[in-house]
């Protein structure tokens, strides 16, 4: 569910002269029940972030340190971060239904790319965030805030209309993921190699 509102909210803007794409109807998620949205956030933010978690755990103090140095930055950062993958995945998809490769299968992997990838910048962006409000409170688990800020974000989701809940998920993420993205954009190639290894 949550896959589709990521799918929704982001892409079907970018999407709008493309006939096969408005098969995904964002009526589904506006008219799914407030408790349904809540919970498909909360459990996508919880997943994805556990899955950073595992994987990159011990990068998390370097994001924290990038992301905190300037929040409303981390912010806009965040935001141009969501933008370029959807960019990416939009142009990607144009490309092959010029070839003339089916566009349903397209479509549909289209739509799994694009939310696979909003979900993990999410996942992301909500680990950092809550490893900050952790250690903000003296707790080193990251697993913690994480389950904090979930939480917390979902209750927005439950509570505020739509677009204003989604706003409040992307928002929170976007907070997280804008320092690292800042710090690689700023970086040079040597910076970059350093991080990747």
């Amino acid at each position: 569910m949550i896959l589709q509102v990521a799918a929704a909210a982001v892409a079907g803007p970018l999407f709008q002269s493309v006939a096969p794409l408005q098969a995904f109807d964002p009526s589904v998620v506006f008219d799914a029940p407030a408790p349904t949205r809540a919970a498909g956030a909360f459990l996508a933010s919880v997943v994805f972030g556990g899955l950073v978690i595992y994987r990159y755990g011990d990068r998390l103090t370097a994001a924290v340190e990038a992301s905190t140095e300037s929040p409303i930055l981390s912010v806009l950062y965040g935001f141009i971060a969501y933008g370029l993958v959807s960019f990416l995945v939009v142009y990607a998809y144009s490309q092959l239904v010029g070839f003339g490769v089916g566009v349903s299968l397209i479509t549909v992997a289209g739509a799994v790319v694009l939310g696979g990838a909003l979900l993990s910048l999410g996942g992301l962006g909500f680990v950092i965030v809550g490893s900050w409000l952790a250690n903000a409170a003296g707790v080193q688990d990251p697993w913690i805030g994480l389950l904090g800020v979930a939480l917390g974000a979902s209750i927005a989701v439950l509570v505020l209309p739509v677009v204003f809940g989604a706003l409040v998920w992307f928002g929170v993420a976007a907070v997280g993921i804008g320092g690292p993205v800042r710090r690689w954009i700023h970086a040079d190639k040597a910076e970059r190699r350093a991080e990747e290894h």
